[in-house]
């Protein structure tokens, strides 16, 4: 039986949308360029798992794309928030689940800073959820099992118990391997449909 619910954040809680920011402030022959160099690099993977300290990663993006050093120092100085919509998001979907008394809870790779700046933005994470891990906080990071045993052991919960949502299906996969339930969400905005199938 589930009781407990435990979500990701970025593009299952909260729009994290690195395709409209580089839209918007990327010329076109940089675009895919850009990316690899930026959120798809190791280093932003170091900066999440908090092996690479935020300003370490600011210093090194920066000398990666001078060309874009004020979007760089942009981005940086919202803590990253500028590719979040936080506008777009299902927080109001898990808090229906809460008052139908499952237990909800957290598991993202972000960095530090980033979730501090959200968590100031909304009170979801302390008044609707019971806990969660942000990897940066505890140097390991999705899809590595240690993650999630960690979430497991913290708040003494059995797998077979948890429904785990993700974007990413390496994350989902892993998951599955130690015994959650699990799926992927592909479009944020099929959370609702996707919890129904499951928890009915």
């Amino acid at each position: 039986m589930i009781k407990n619910i435990i979500s990701d954040i970025g593009n299952v809680l909260f729009e994290f949308d690195t395709a409209g920011f580089i839209e918007k402030n990327i010329e076109a022959e940089d675009k895919e360029k850009f990316f690899d160099s930026v959120f798809g690099s190791e280093n932003w993977n170091l900066m999440d798992k908090g092996d690479l300290a935020f300003n370490d990663a600011r210093n090194y993006f920066l000398s990666v794309y001078p060309k874009y050093k004020d979007v760089l120092n942009k981005l940086f100085d919202s803590s990253l928030t500028l590719c979040l919509n936080m506008n777009n998001n299902n927080i109001n979907i898990l808090k229906e689940y809460k008052e139908k008394g499952y237990n909800i809870y957290y598991l993202s790779n972000m960095s530090v800073e980033t979730f501090e700046c959200i968590n100031k933005k909304t009170d979801f994470f302390e008044k609707t959820c019971i806990g969660g891990i942000v990897s940066a906080y505890e140097k390991m990071i999705k899809p590595s099992e240690e993650i999630y045993k960690l979430l497991l052991n913290r708040f003494d919960l059995k797998a077979e118990e948890c429904l785990f949502v993700d974007d990413n299906l390496n994350n989902v996969n892993s998951a599955l391997k130690l015994g959650f339930n699990s799926f992927q969400l592909k479009n944020m905005s099929d959370m609702k449909i996707e919890l129904k199938k499951i928890l009915k």
